[in-house]
């Protein structure tokens, strides 16, 4: 197969019709049929669409020719390579990328871990650019109500998927690539959909309306609802921060975001809060301490009034600010999720993870605040969330994720909010107002 069609082996043999007809396309257009793509018109056809660093590393992985040569020009071989090793590659393909995207001049076997984090962070922000230049529906959703991209968490979250690698030299080896691609399946995904959005926005005008369908449904971001009449929504999420969060759900939870619960809208009320998330599914509650530190957790159940702990291992606690980590669950014990209201037995508030006494995350049902423990055995590398171990909440927003539970709809047809399961407690809160 000669250097003028970008159908490599690799390329026949694993892409579908559809996408060889794409590559083949794309790789016709930009070439005008000439067989080749200069340098320059890859430069010129894709410098706004993606981060510098990112488009430096793909122009010299096209123009990597076996043999330290270096190609003034992309042939169709390199070109459908690229697809290929960025949608379906292995972990030896994906490096391949790398390295050959790092320097053309001679063959490198190490690479600068500072170089390596540039790559990572530059693959996301293209992502994010790409979703914002094709108007993608669930982009504009986050956009529209002031959700922003923040650079600075989106560096750091850079460096906590690459948490495993900072504990090497300077320099990272081939080997040592290969592993964490291995491991690393959320930035795996990001790097496919890149590629796949890139290859679909390039295609001609007159297949725009093609593009902007598969475009749609070519989604890492939910999309965020129930904000539509809030235009500027005080959230103290990015846009890099829902990826992230949305990539650590399971899967059948990744759609969509409702928006349940702020105390900037609906006041600083326990009951209020409860009355807005229950019956809702799965949710995650996101806090900002009065230290200005960002954390929260992912419950997987139904919030109810009970004194049992329910949930399961799906849920999670993480940082975002002041850090940015993720505490799965260790399977040690079942405390994931406990809630209770005025009871005089029981503790009353909402809990996420440890002991009673010793939460991984607690909110008080006096609303305002909470507490954080320095240890937590329910969640893996545990680390105390907030700034102080007793805090006070600045900003508090619920979502629903997902959508919401068949199971719950005629329950919630009923009216009937979540102090109705017990009795005792509707009356203590009526006497309490």
């Amino acid at each position: 197969m000669g250097h003028g069609s970008s159908r490599s082996a690799s390329s026949a043999n694993i892409l579908s019709s559809d996408e060889l007809i794409l590559v083949e396309n794309i790789f016709k257009s930009m070439s005008r049929s000439s067989g080749s793509i200069k340098r320059e018109d890859i430069f010129k056809h894709w410098s706004n669409h993606l981060d510098q660093i990112l488009l430096q590393f793909i122009v010299r992985f096209l123009c990597h020719e076996p043999g330290n040569k270096k190609l003034t020009a992309i042939n169709g071989e390199n070109f459908g390579r690229l697809y290929v090793y960025s949608v379906r590659g292995n972990k030896e393909e994906r490096t391949n990328l790398i390295f050959h995207g790092y320097c053309e001049d001679e063959e490198k076997i190490t690479i600068p871990i500072d170089t390596f984090l540039q790559y990572v962070q530059a693959t996301i922000n293209s992502y994010l650019r790409l979703l914002k230049n094709c108007n993608n529906i669930n982009y504009q959703s986050w956009s529209s109500i002031g959700c922003t991209v923040n650079t600075r968490r989106i560096n750091e979250r850079s460096k906590s998927l690459c948490d495993d690698l900072l504990k090497y030299d300077d320099t990272l080896t081939i080997e040592q690539i290969e592993n964490w691609y291995g491991q690393s399946s959320i930035f795996n995904q990001i790097q496919s959909h890149v590629i796949q959005c890139l290859f679909l926005i390039s295609q001609k005008k007159n297949d725009k309306n093609i593009t902007i369908n598969k475009l749609n449904h070519l989604n890492l971001l939910p999309l965020c609802k129930g904000l539509e009449n809030i235009p500027l929504f005080p959230s103290i999420l990015g846009l890099g921060d829902v990826l992230f969060l949305n990539l650590s759900l399971p899967a059948e939870l990744r759609n969509e975001w409702r928006f349940l619960f702020s105390n900037q809208i609906h006041g600083e009320s326990f009951s209020t809060m409860l009355g807005r998330i229950s019956m809702q599914g799965s949710t995650i509650i996101i806090i900002q301490d009065s230290d200005d530190h960002i954390f929260g957790c992912f419950a997987s159940d139904n919030w109810s009034l009970s004194p049992n702990f329910v949930g399961n291992q799906t849920c999670f606690l993480f940082k975002l600010d002041p850090d940015i980590l993720t505490f799965s669950s260790t399977g040690f014990n079942n405390h994931y999720q406990y809630l209770n209201l005025h009871q005089q037995t029981m503790p009353n508030g909402l809990l996420m993870g440890g002991q009673l006494n010793y939460p991984g995350l607690w909110l008080d049902c006096d609303y305002g605040s909470g507490k954080s423990s320095p240890s937590c055995t329910t969640f893996q590398n545990y680390k105390q969330l907030s700034g102080k171990e007793i805090f006070k909440i600045k900003h508090l927003e619920v979502w629903g994720v997902g959508p919401v539970p068949e199971i719950e709809e005629n329950v919630r047809a009923s009216g009937k909010s979540i102090l109705d399961q017990d009795n005792a407690a509707k009356v203590m809160l009526e006497i309490k107002i």
